[in-house]
């Protein structure tokens, strides 16, 4: 009984991700590292060659300050926002080099140093990623 009703719950989370009312197109962004001619591994001067962006859908929503005190501490309350998107995404989400959402550009697994991102895994095979706004 209790498989039962979970599978009930997986389908309607499904679903609920597939409506248009519910979801956000995030752009993810990707580079490649070449090596020119002139590359030195002392100096470290390779160049980055941008990709297009591959675009996912998820649910985004703003966080409040008062949200931000329970789930993580010691974060900055204006511009962070949850997005929970199916967990193939999971690697995408370490690997990019940008996260922009409504033309606005958040910070990265890989610069987000003091806990600016986080990513845990969640049920239903989803992903809960907490991003918070690149400062200039």
């Amino acid at each position: 009984m209790a498989n039962v009703n979970r599978n009930k719950k997986l389908r309607f989370t499904r679903q609920l991700f597939k409506d248009k009312k519910f979801n956000t197109k995030v752009k993810l962004f990707f580079s490649i590292k070449s090596f020119g001619d002139f590359y030195d591994e002392d100096e470290d001067n390779a160049e980055y060659i941008k990709l297009n962006p591959v675009t996912i859908k998820g649910y985004v929503h703003d966080i409040t300050a008062s949200t931000l005190v329970y789930k993580k501490y010691g974060s900055e309350f204006f511009g962070s926002r949850e997005i929970l998107a199916d967990d193939k995404y999971l690697k995408s989400f370490q690997d990019c080099e940008k996260i922009e959402i409504d033309g606005k550009e958040y910070q990265v697994f890989k610069e987000a140093a003091g806990q600016n991102m986080i990513i845990h895994e969640r049920a239903f095979n989803m992903i809960r990623v907490m991003i918070q706004r690149r400062t200039q």
